[in-house]
């Protein structure tokens, strides 16, 4: 009867054993979304004062905007990726990571951080923060905003 027991046990454990390490194979294998292309959008800006990409403002003043944005991701190795980030006729290099679960990630330029989050293979989730876009001039506040870009 023990015998029986044993066979019949390894008769189920083994190959849930198995599944197991080839599941854990298949996650590890995964690669990070290609990211290479041309990405556009429109913003939904919450904006206190002025600034360089938000002129017209007058210091404390709350205003929300909208603005075509652009992302041009031109390398990327693994889950690192850089290019260019466009809005309101200024360019600035951007760099970014792909976290771990292969979905979201964060970004960052000269003017703040960014986090992102793959909604499919065309359309990014994308939303930026900080507290000001010209430290020099103390009329350029706070920006946040979360906008989606889609690949063209």
């Amino acid at each position: 009867m023990g015998t029986q027991f044993f066979s019949f046990k390894r008769l189920f454990v083994l190959p849930l054993f198995g599944c197991l390490f080839a599941t854990c194979q298949l996650a590890s294998a995964q690669q990070a979304p290609n990211l290479i292309g041309t990405w556009v959008g429109e913003t939904n800006d919450a904006v206190i004062g002025a600034g360089t990409h938000y002129p017209n403002g007058k210091s404390g003043e709350i205003r929300f905007l909208k603005s075509v944005v652009t992302y041009k991701f031109d390398q990327q190795k693994n889950r690192a990726f850089s290019g260019t980030f466009s809005i309101a006729g200024h360019t600035v290099p951007i760099v970014g990571s792909v976290s771990a679960d292969m979905v979201s990630g964060a970004m960052a330029d000269q003017d703040g951080t960014y986090s992102f989050k793959v909604l499919n293979p065309n359309q990014l989730a994308v939303c930026f923060a900080t507290t000001t876009t010209v430290p020099k001039n103390k009329d350029a506040g706070p920006v946040a905003d979360c906008h989606e870009v889609t690949r063209k």
